[in-house]
C-alpha cells in the first residue's frame, strides 16, 4: 500500500471512532469520560491526517444512465422516504411548544415578525414565551423557516429537508465501485437510525433547528474544496449568521489568504464579510439587536448553571469537555473556549504555512477547519447533543472527498 492509501485508511478508522462516538457509544453512560476524549482526538486526527493527503479535488454527482446511478437514485429515495416517514411520529409525539423547547416557538414569532414588515421589532421581547423570552438567533438561523410560516406547516420539515440535503448529497458523491463506500454508507446509515431513533435522547429533529447549520457547514466544506473564493465567502457569512462557531477560523483564513499573496481574494473575502453583516443584519434589524447579541455569550455562564441543575445529564453522560470543568469552574471553561476558539485556528493555520513545504502539506484551510469545529463544540459552556453533529457532517464529507479521489481496490464487476 501507498503512504496516501494506509492515510485514507486512517481517515476512515477516525471516522469510525467519531460517529461511534456521537451515536451508539453514548448508551454506555459509565464510559462518557472516556467517550468524550474518543471523540474529541477523532476529530482531531481527521484533521491532521487530511494534511497529508492529496490536495482534494472538487468532484459532483454522477447521474449518467448507468446501474450505479440507478442504485445511487434508490439509495437517495430510501432516505428521503425514511426521514419522512418516521419523522411523522416525531413530530406528532413532540409538538411545538415552548414549555418542552423554546427554541422553534421563539424563531417563529420571528418569522411572522419578519413577514408582517415589522423587520425592527424581530428582536423585541416575546411576551408569549416564559412571561418575556428575548428572541437570540441571527437572521440565517430564522429566515430558512419563512417558508414553512407561509405555507402553515410545521417548522421541522424544513429540517427534515436540510437532513435529506446532506443525507442524499453525500450518498450521491459516493462511488460504489469502491469498498470504501459501502463502509462509508453503514456509517451514515448508523448515523441516521439514531437521529431517528434516538431523537428524545437529543432532539434533533423534535425540539432543534440545528439541521439547518448543519447543511450550512456542510456546503462551507464544498466551498473551501471547489476554492471558488465567492462562493467561500458566502458560506462563510451564513455559518456565521447562524451559529457562530467558525468565529475562530475567519482570520486564520483570512491570514493564510495573505500569506499566499491572493490579495484579491482575501479583498472578496473581506468586502463580502463586510456588506452580509450590514445588508443582512445591521441594517435591516437595527444596532439595538446587534448590541443584545453582542452581549450574548456572557449569559452563557448563568444559562450553564441552570442547565446543570434542572440536566446534569447534558454534561455527565454525553460529549464534551464541560464535564470537566461544571459546577464550580464554569468560568474557566467559558474563558478557555473564547481563547482556543482563536488562539487554536491562528496558531494551527501559521504552523501549517510555515511547514508546508517541508512537510508537504495540503488542505490547510479544511483542515483548520475541523480543527476550529472540533475545538468550539469539545470546549462550549453548554454541550447538547444536537450541537455535535455539525462535526460529524463535516467529516462525513470530508471522508468521501478523499476516500473517492485515492485509488482504492475497486469491486469487480460483471459485463
Amino acid at each position: 500500500m501507498t503512504k496516501s492509501k494506509y492515510l485514507s485508511s486512517a481517515l476512515l478508522v477516525a471516522f469510525v471512532f467519531e460517529t461511534a462516538c456521537a451515536t451508539f457509544l453514548l448508551e454506555f453512560s459509565d464510559s462518557a469520560i472516556f467517550n468524550s476524549i474518543l471523540y474529541f482526538l477523532s476529530g482531531i486526527c481527521i484533521a491532521f491526517i487530511i494534511l497529508f493527503l492529496p490536495h482534494a479535488k472538487k468532484i459532483t454527482p454522477d447521474f449518467n444512465r448507468n446501474a450505479e446511478t440507478y442504485f445511487r437514485v434508490s439509495l437517495i429515495t430510501i432516505t428521503l422516504v425514511i426521514l419522512c416517514f418516521f419523522s411523522l411520529p416525531i413530530m406528532h409525539n413532540n409538538p411545538v411548544d415552548y414549555h418542552n423547547a423554546d427554541m422553534l416557538p421563539v424563531i417563529k414569532t420571528m418569522d411572522k415578525r419578519f413577514l408582517t414588515g415589522s423587520w425592527r421589532h424581530v428582536y423585541d421581547r416575546i411576551p408569549e414565551i416564559w412571561g418575556g423570552s428575548d428572541p437570540i438567533y441571527l437572521p440565517a438561523m430564522w429566515l430558512p423557516f419563512t417558508p414553512a410560516v407561509i405555507l402553515h406547516i410545521d417548522l421541522r420539515w424544513i429540517t427534515v429537508l436540510c437532513l435529506i440535503f446532506v443525507f442524499g448529497y453525500s450518498i450521491a458523491l459516493l462511488s460504489f465501485k469502491r469498498i470504501s463506500s459501502y463502509i462509508i454508507l453503514a456509517l451514515a446509515a448508523m448515523l441516521l437510525t439514531w437521529i431517528l431513533y434516538e431523537d428524545d435522547t437529543h432532539g434533533l429533529i423534535s425540539f432543534s433547528e440545528e439541521p439547518v447549520v448543519i447543511a450550512y457547514y456542510f456546503l462551507l466544506v464544498l466551498a473551501i474544496v471547489s476554492e471558488k473564493i465567492f462562493f467561500i465567502s458566502i458560506m462563510v457569512c451564513l455559518c456565521m449568521l447562524s451559529r457562530y462557531a467558525l468565529v475562530g477560523w475567519i482570520p486564520a483564513y483570512f491570514i493564510f489568504l495573505l500569506l499566499e499573496r491572493k490579495k484579491k481574494q482575501a479583498f472578496t473575502f473581506f468586502v463580502t464579510g463586510i456588506l452580509f453583516f450590514l445588508f443582512g443584519f445591521l441594517l435591516p434589524f437595527g444596532t439595538d439587536a446587534f448590541l443584545r447579541l453582542l452581549h450574548l455569550p456572557g449569559n452563557y455562564i448563568e444559562f450553564s448553571k441552570r442547565v446543570w441543575q434542572d440536566s446534569p445529564e447534558v454534561f455527565t453522560d454525553y460529549l464534551g469537555f464541560a464535564k470537566f470543568f461544571v459546577p464550580k469552574k464554569i468560568y474557566a471553561l467559558h474563558n478557555l473556549l473564547i481563547i482556543l476558539s482563536f488562539a487554536v485556528p491562528t496558531a494551527f493555520m501559521l504552523a501549517c504555512y510555515f511547514l508546508k513545504d517541508k512537510w508537504k502539506f495540503s488542505n490547510i484551510p479544511l483542515a483548520c477547519l475541523k480543527i476550529t469545529i472540533v475545538v468550539f463544540y469539545n470546549f462550549m459552556d453548554v454541550p447538547y447533543l444536537y450541537l455535535l453533529f455539525t462535526s460529524t457532517f463535516i467529516s462525513l464529507l470530508i471522508v468521501i472527498y478523499f476516500t473517492r479521489e485515492l485509488k482504492q481496490p475497486e469491486l469487480a464487476t460483471t459485463h
